[in-house]
Protein backbone atom coordinates (compact mmCIF):
# COMPACT_ATOMS: atom_id res chain seq x y z
CA UNK A 1 0.00 0.00 0.00
CA UNK A 2 1.48 3.86 -0.83
CA UNK A 3 1.12 5.90 1.58
CA UNK A 4 0.21 9.56 -0.11
CA UNK A 5 0.62 13.34 1.60
CA UNK A 6 -0.64 15.90 -0.29
CA UNK A 7 -1.41 19.49 -0.19
CA UNK A 8 -2.28 22.63 -2.93
CA UNK A 9 -2.38 26.14 -2.93
CA UNK A 10 0.07 27.00 -0.62
CA UNK A 11 0.40 30.56 -1.86
CA UNK A 12 3.42 31.28 0.15
CA UNK A 13 3.84 34.82 -1.13
CA UNK A 14 0.31 36.03 -0.29
CA UNK A 15 0.03 36.41 3.08
CA UNK A 16 2.99 36.40 5.70
CA UNK A 17 0.48 33.72 7.20
CA UNK A 18 0.57 31.33 4.64
CA UNK A 19 4.93 31.68 4.46
CA UNK A 20 4.69 30.76 8.03
CA UNK A 21 2.45 27.94 7.43
CA UNK A 22 5.24 26.25 5.75
CA UNK A 23 7.37 24.51 8.37
CA UNK A 24 4.61 23.07 9.96
CA UNK A 25 3.48 21.29 6.55
CA UNK A 26 6.85 20.38 6.49
CA UNK A 27 6.75 18.88 10.36
CA UNK A 28 3.07 17.37 9.67
CA UNK A 29 4.19 15.12 6.68
CA UNK A 30 6.94 14.08 8.71
CA UNK A 31 4.63 12.64 11.21
CA UNK A 32 2.87 11.42 8.60
CA UNK A 33 5.72 9.04 7.46
CA UNK A 34 4.05 8.97 4.19
CA UNK A 35 6.05 7.02 0.68
CA UNK A 36 5.05 9.90 -1.15
CA UNK A 37 4.20 13.73 -0.90
CA UNK A 38 2.26 15.43 -3.80
CA UNK A 39 1.91 18.99 -4.63
CA UNK A 40 -1.20 20.15 -6.46
CA UNK A 41 -0.04 23.61 -7.78
CA UNK A 42 -0.26 27.16 -6.77
CA UNK A 43 2.49 27.37 -4.63
CA UNK A 44 3.50 30.89 -5.58
CA UNK A 45 2.84 33.94 -7.60
CA UNK A 46 6.75 33.77 -8.84
CA UNK A 47 9.62 31.75 -9.83
CA UNK A 48 11.55 32.84 -6.13
CA UNK A 49 7.77 31.49 -4.23
CA UNK A 50 7.81 28.22 -6.51
CA UNK A 51 11.70 27.69 -5.39
CA UNK A 52 11.21 28.52 -1.39
CA UNK A 53 8.56 26.18 -1.45
CA UNK A 54 10.00 23.08 -2.99
CA UNK A 55 13.27 24.08 -0.97
CA UNK A 56 10.94 23.53 2.29
CA UNK A 57 10.37 20.07 1.63
CA UNK A 58 14.02 19.33 0.13
CA UNK A 59 14.94 17.61 3.02
CA UNK A 60 12.34 14.98 3.19
CA UNK A 61 13.71 11.40 2.21
CA UNK A 62 10.53 10.49 0.22
CA UNK A 63 9.44 10.82 -2.92
CA UNK A 64 8.40 14.23 -4.20
CA UNK A 65 5.95 15.39 -6.88
CA UNK A 66 4.50 18.09 -7.91
CA UNK A 67 2.42 20.06 -10.49
CA UNK A 68 1.98 23.45 -11.42
CA UNK A 69 -0.91 26.20 -10.69
CA UNK A 70 -2.31 28.97 -12.48
CA UNK A 71 -0.47 31.32 -10.51
CA UNK A 72 3.15 29.27 -10.47
CA UNK A 73 3.03 30.25 -14.63
CA UNK A 74 1.80 34.36 -13.73
CA UNK A 75 4.93 36.18 -15.70
CA UNK A 76 7.63 38.08 -13.57
CA UNK A 77 7.62 41.18 -15.87
CA UNK A 78 7.36 42.28 -19.44
CA UNK A 79 11.12 42.20 -19.56
CA UNK A 80 10.46 38.48 -19.61
CA UNK A 81 8.06 38.82 -22.23
CA UNK A 82 10.48 40.49 -24.17
CA UNK A 83 12.79 37.50 -23.97
CA UNK A 84 10.16 34.99 -24.48
CA UNK A 85 10.21 33.66 -21.02
CA UNK A 86 5.87 33.23 -21.52
CA UNK A 87 3.62 30.83 -19.56
CA UNK A 88 4.47 28.48 -21.47
CA UNK A 89 8.44 28.77 -21.12
CA UNK A 90 7.47 28.61 -17.22
CA UNK A 91 5.79 25.79 -17.55
CA UNK A 92 8.04 23.62 -19.84
CA UNK A 93 11.02 24.92 -18.85
CA UNK A 94 11.42 27.24 -15.93
CA UNK A 95 9.47 25.39 -13.41
CA UNK A 96 10.56 21.79 -13.78
CA UNK A 97 14.18 22.89 -13.80
CA UNK A 98 13.82 23.88 -10.57
CA UNK A 99 11.60 21.05 -9.68
CA UNK A 100 14.32 18.65 -10.38
CA UNK A 101 17.02 21.23 -8.47
CA UNK A 102 14.78 20.56 -4.99
CA UNK A 103 14.00 16.86 -5.73
CA UNK A 104 11.24 16.33 -7.20
CA UNK A 105 9.33 14.41 -9.99
CA UNK A 106 8.03 17.35 -12.24
CA UNK A 107 4.99 15.04 -13.58
CA UNK A 108 3.91 17.50 -17.00
CA UNK A 109 7.25 16.26 -18.01
CA UNK A 110 7.07 12.35 -17.12
CA UNK A 111 4.84 10.23 -15.71
CA UNK A 112 6.03 8.37 -12.22
CA UNK A 113 5.67 4.66 -11.55
CA UNK A 114 5.67 3.95 -7.57
CA UNK A 115 5.38 0.44 -6.72
CA UNK A 116 2.22 -0.59 -7.97
CA UNK A 117 0.63 3.18 -8.71
CA UNK A 118 1.54 5.05 -11.55
CA UNK A 119 1.33 8.74 -11.14
CA UNK A 120 0.63 11.21 -13.96
CA UNK A 121 0.00 15.22 -13.54
CA UNK A 122 -0.76 18.36 -15.60
CA UNK A 123 -1.85 22.25 -14.79
CA UNK A 124 -5.22 21.50 -16.77
CA UNK A 125 -6.10 24.78 -17.16
CA UNK A 126 -10.13 25.90 -18.14
CA UNK A 127 -12.11 26.01 -21.44
CA UNK A 128 -15.36 27.54 -19.57
CA UNK A 129 -16.94 24.51 -19.80
CA UNK A 130 -17.88 24.05 -16.60
CA UNK A 131 -19.49 27.29 -16.41
CA UNK A 132 -22.21 28.80 -14.61
CA UNK A 133 -24.66 28.14 -17.32
CA UNK A 134 -26.87 30.13 -15.67
CA UNK A 135 -25.66 32.96 -16.94
CA UNK A 136 -25.91 32.02 -20.47
CA UNK A 137 -27.07 34.64 -22.65
CA UNK A 138 -25.90 37.31 -20.08
CA UNK A 139 -22.19 36.51 -20.00
CA UNK A 140 -20.73 35.16 -23.87
CA UNK A 141 -17.56 33.34 -24.31
CA UNK A 142 -15.56 36.44 -25.65
CA UNK A 143 -16.37 37.91 -22.43
CA UNK A 144 -15.19 35.29 -20.61
CA UNK A 145 -11.70 35.30 -22.81
CA UNK A 146 -11.28 39.13 -21.62
CA UNK A 147 -12.12 38.20 -17.81
CA UNK A 148 -13.99 41.59 -16.68
CA UNK A 149 -16.96 41.55 -14.98
CA UNK A 150 -18.68 43.66 -12.55
CA UNK A 151 -17.50 41.96 -9.64
CA UNK A 152 -13.93 41.86 -10.73
CA UNK A 153 -11.33 40.80 -13.01
CA UNK A 154 -9.57 37.47 -13.54
CA UNK A 155 -6.11 38.00 -12.57
CA UNK A 156 -4.84 35.07 -14.99
CA UNK A 157 -5.86 36.89 -17.94
CA UNK A 158 -3.50 40.24 -16.57
CA UNK A 159 -0.76 37.68 -15.33
CA UNK A 160 -0.29 34.56 -17.40
CA UNK A 161 0.72 34.85 -21.19
CA UNK A 162 0.66 31.80 -22.99
CA UNK A 163 1.97 33.64 -26.57
CA UNK A 164 1.15 32.51 -29.92
CA UNK A 165 4.70 33.56 -31.41
CA UNK A 166 7.12 34.37 -28.41
CA UNK A 167 9.91 34.35 -30.67
CA UNK A 168 8.64 36.57 -33.69
CA UNK A 169 10.69 39.43 -34.80
CA UNK A 170 7.20 41.33 -34.97
CA UNK A 171 6.11 42.90 -31.93
CA UNK A 172 2.35 42.83 -33.19
CA UNK A 173 2.73 39.24 -33.69
CA UNK A 174 4.76 38.60 -30.36
CA UNK A 175 1.94 40.36 -28.66
CA UNK A 176 -0.45 37.77 -29.60
CA UNK A 177 -1.66 35.13 -27.09
CA UNK A 178 -3.19 31.21 -27.42
CA UNK A 179 -6.82 31.54 -26.38
CA UNK A 180 -7.78 29.24 -22.91
CA UNK A 181 -9.00 26.77 -24.93
CA UNK A 182 -6.24 26.34 -27.02
CA UNK A 183 -4.23 25.70 -23.47
CA UNK A 184 -6.50 23.54 -22.19
CA UNK A 185 -6.30 21.58 -25.37
CA UNK A 186 -3.17 21.24 -24.90
CA UNK A 187 -2.84 20.36 -21.57
CA UNK A 188 -5.52 17.50 -21.83
CA UNK A 189 -3.93 15.94 -25.20
CA UNK A 190 -0.31 15.74 -22.97
CA UNK A 191 -2.50 13.99 -20.01
CA UNK A 192 -3.99 11.44 -22.19
CA UNK A 193 -0.45 10.46 -23.76
CA UNK A 194 0.93 9.72 -20.57
CA UNK A 195 -2.02 8.19 -19.22
CA UNK A 196 -1.88 5.45 -22.76
CA UNK A 197 1.64 4.97 -21.87
CA UNK A 198 1.14 2.64 -18.61
CA UNK A 199 -1.27 0.35 -20.50
CA UNK A 200 -1.67 -2.29 -18.25
CA UNK A 201 1.41 -1.75 -16.43
CA UNK A 202 -0.43 -0.44 -13.22
CA UNK A 203 -3.41 -1.19 -11.76
CA UNK A 204 -3.75 2.21 -10.23
CA UNK A 205 -3.30 5.52 -11.19
CA UNK A 206 -3.03 9.15 -9.55
CA UNK A 207 -3.74 11.83 -11.68
CA UNK A 208 -2.26 14.91 -10.24
CA UNK A 209 -4.18 17.96 -12.23
CA UNK A 210 -4.66 21.32 -10.35
CA UNK A 211 -7.81 22.28 -11.99
CA UNK A 212 -11.45 21.28 -11.85
CA UNK A 213 -11.65 17.96 -13.44
CA UNK A 214 -15.70 17.27 -13.12
CA UNK A 215 -18.70 19.99 -12.59
CA UNK A 216 -19.50 18.45 -9.45
CA UNK A 217 -16.35 19.80 -8.25
CA UNK A 218 -17.71 23.09 -7.34
CA UNK A 219 -20.34 24.27 -5.15
CA UNK A 220 -22.57 26.08 -7.09
CA UNK A 221 -23.46 29.70 -4.87
CA UNK A 222 -27.16 30.72 -5.00
CA UNK A 223 -26.22 33.89 -7.11
CA UNK A 224 -24.63 32.48 -10.62
CA UNK A 225 -20.74 33.23 -10.26
CA UNK A 226 -19.27 33.92 -13.32
CA UNK A 227 -15.49 33.12 -11.98
CA UNK A 228 -17.15 29.65 -12.20
CA UNK A 229 -15.96 29.32 -15.97
CA UNK A 230 -12.12 29.29 -14.80
CA UNK A 231 -12.32 26.29 -12.05
CA UNK A 232 -11.15 23.97 -15.02
CA UNK A 233 -12.47 21.78 -17.73
CA UNK A 234 -15.01 18.52 -18.29
CA UNK A 235 -12.86 17.69 -21.35
CA UNK A 236 -10.36 16.07 -18.21
CA UNK A 237 -13.17 14.55 -16.43
CA UNK A 238 -13.34 12.91 -19.56
CA UNK A 239 -10.50 11.89 -20.20
CA UNK A 240 -10.09 10.68 -16.50
CA UNK A 241 -13.72 8.76 -17.13
CA UNK A 242 -12.23 7.40 -20.05
CA UNK A 243 -9.39 5.19 -18.59
CA UNK A 244 -11.32 4.19 -14.95
CA UNK A 245 -12.52 1.55 -16.89
CA UNK A 246 -8.72 0.10 -17.22
CA UNK A 247 -7.49 1.16 -13.97
CA UNK A 248 -8.43 2.37 -10.76
CA UNK A 249 -8.09 6.24 -10.68
CA UNK A 250 -7.49 8.90 -8.05
CA UNK A 251 -7.47 12.34 -8.93
CA UNK A 252 -5.49 15.02 -6.85
CA UNK A 253 -7.10 18.81 -7.82
CA UNK A 254 -6.36 22.11 -6.30
CA UNK A 255 -7.54 25.47 -7.55
CA UNK A 256 -10.71 25.70 -5.94
CA UNK A 257 -10.02 26.49 -1.72
CA UNK A 258 -12.16 23.62 -0.26
CA UNK A 259 -11.60 20.58 0.94
CA UNK A 260 -13.18 17.84 -1.34
CA UNK A 261 -13.75 14.39 -1.34
CA UNK A 262 -16.21 12.47 -3.76
CA UNK A 263 -16.46 9.95 -6.44
CA UNK A 264 -17.45 10.93 -10.31
CA UNK A 265 -17.90 8.41 -12.70
CA UNK A 266 -15.98 6.15 -11.00
CA UNK A 267 -12.86 8.79 -10.53
CA UNK A 268 -11.72 9.68 -7.22
CA UNK A 269 -11.14 13.46 -6.82
CA UNK A 270 -9.84 14.54 -3.85
CA UNK A 271 -8.50 18.07 -2.68
CA UNK A 272 -6.98 19.25 0.65
CA UNK A 273 -5.51 23.21 -0.45
CA UNK A 274 -4.26 25.52 2.00
CA UNK A 275 -5.60 28.52 0.36
CA UNK A 276 -5.35 32.26 1.61
CA UNK A 277 -4.70 33.01 5.37
CA UNK A 278 -5.47 36.43 5.22
CA UNK A 279 -6.39 37.41 8.25
CA UNK A 280 -5.51 34.03 10.10
CA UNK A 281 -4.33 33.94 13.91
CA UNK A 282 -4.82 30.64 14.47
CA UNK A 283 -3.06 27.41 14.78
CA UNK A 284 -0.75 26.94 12.54
CA UNK A 285 -0.25 23.24 13.74
CA UNK A 286 -4.38 22.29 13.71
CA UNK A 287 -3.68 23.93 9.98
CA UNK A 288 -1.27 22.12 8.84
CA UNK A 289 -3.53 18.43 9.66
Amino acid sequence: MVRIAFTSDLHIDITPQNRGLLPYLLGRVEELRPHVLVLAGDLGNDLSAWREALQQFQSLSIVKMVVPGNHDVWMESKRALKRTQDSAWKYNHALPASAEEFGFHYLPTKPVVFGEVGFVGSLGWYDYSIRDQRLDGVISLSEYEKGEFSAGSWNDVRYAAWLRYPASDNWRQRKLRITDAEVCQSMQDSLNRDLASFRESVDRIVAVVHTCPFESCIERTTLPDPFDAYEGSSGIGEILTRYSGRHKIVTICGHRHRYLDIVENGVRVVRRPVGYLKGFYGDYRQTAN
